[in-house]
């Protein structure tokens, strides 16, 4: 039998006897409450001495349970969320957990109130919730605290920007040339903001990027013919901040560098390309986004393309550098 019959036969297998929340999870199951002394709990009519170990049937809904004392009853909801047998069981089955996790949305048995429960009747809480729930909602709680928190800055700021343009994409045409296209690693860029307001600044930035074959500096030798592609520039961009994102847009003044290299060139060799070197000088404009990772730290993406050429030929023409950066700001003025 084939590999292709053998899971297939699997999948049938395992669809007819649904999944595995439904294979090792029974509709009912033993949950634990404590309390102080003297105290008693009532669920679905049936009234417990504490501690005690009740079973319950599994469900999507929320189960009202009522604290008895001496001196004063108080009612708690038990919230249901999904239990460790479903959210983890299924991934026994790597080719298909998917199927199973499918499966048992339909199944109540993937439900569970905890596996136990200490209740404090002078305690203000009256809800209780799962360890499962519990951790889903301090993430989400975390996640939107992380996106929503605010760096403020002022009207007069001064930050010192340095960055690594670590991945890079460049589009040239060199004089007298084809069109080239090449992609790598590494550079470095520097420069100085000024909040012209609370949520602006402008932003005076030098560049010097490469396409090194490697994403960390390391030694590096070739043999034969090799293209390699550098550019210098200077830009001059307004900047808007949101939380923690800034956009910005200006104009930029260019090098940009072609070069080829030949460890084999030889003149007495046809067809032999002699090394070369091609620089384009032109002025176009920069677009930038950065997210703030945290408080120094960014990631961002700079786009900058040239469109008119100053030398060695005045003319118009498109050519550009994408580069993905890791970016640092140091505040200098507050």
């Amino acid at each position: 039998m084939n590999k292709i019959l053998q899971n297939l036969l699997l999948l049938i297998i395992f669809i007819s006897l649904t999944s595995c929340a439904t294979i090792f999870t029974k509709k009912t199951y033993e949950l634990e409450i404590k309390s102080y002394a003297n105290t008693k709990i009532k669920i679905n009519d049936s009234i417990y001495n504490l501690p005690a170990k009740v079973n319950v049937k599994r469900s999507r809904k929320d189960l009202p349970i009522i604290l008895i004392s001496d001196t004063v009853n108080k009612k708690y909801t038990l919230k249901p969320s999904i239990s460790p047998k479903y959210l983890y069981g299924n991934l026994s089955f790597v080719h298909f957990a998917p199927v199973g996790y499918l499966i048992d949305l339909t199944n109540e048995k993937r439900f569970y109130y905890g596996k136990s429960h200490f209740l404090n009747i002078s305690d203000t809480i009256t809800e209780l919730n799962t360890p499962i729930f519990k951790c889903f909602k301090n993430a989400k709680k975390n996640i939107s605290n992380y996106f929503t928190k605010e760096y403020k800055t002022n009207k007069g700021q001064i930050n010192l920007f340095v960055s690594i343009p670590w991945i890079n994409n460049f589009n040239y045409i060199p004089n007298g040339d084809s069109q080239k296209n090449s992609s790598g690693f590494l550079g470095m860029s520097t420069g100085i903001e000024y909040y012209h307001s609370e949520h602006k600044f402008l932003s005076l930035n030098a560049s010097a990027v490469m396409d090194f074959i490697a994403p960390v500096p390391a030694p590096f030798s070739y043999e034969g013919e090799a293209e390699f592609f550098n550019s210098l520039a200077l830009a001059l961009t307004e900047n808007h901040k949101f939380n923690r994102f800034t956009l910005g847009y200006g104009v930029i003044y260019s090098r940009n560098n072609w070069r080829l290299e030949n460890t084999e060139y030889d003149v007495n060799i046809p067809n032999s390309k002699k090394p070369i070197s091609k620089a384009n000088y032109g002025l176009g404009l920069v677009a930038n986004g950065y997210f703030r990772v945290t408080e120094n730290f960014f990631i961002g993406l700079n786009y900058k393309p040239t469109f008119y050429n100053i030398n060695p030929l005045s003319k118009f023409q498109y050519e550009h550098v994408v580069s993905f950066d890791l970016a640092w700001k140091i505040r200098l003025k507050k």
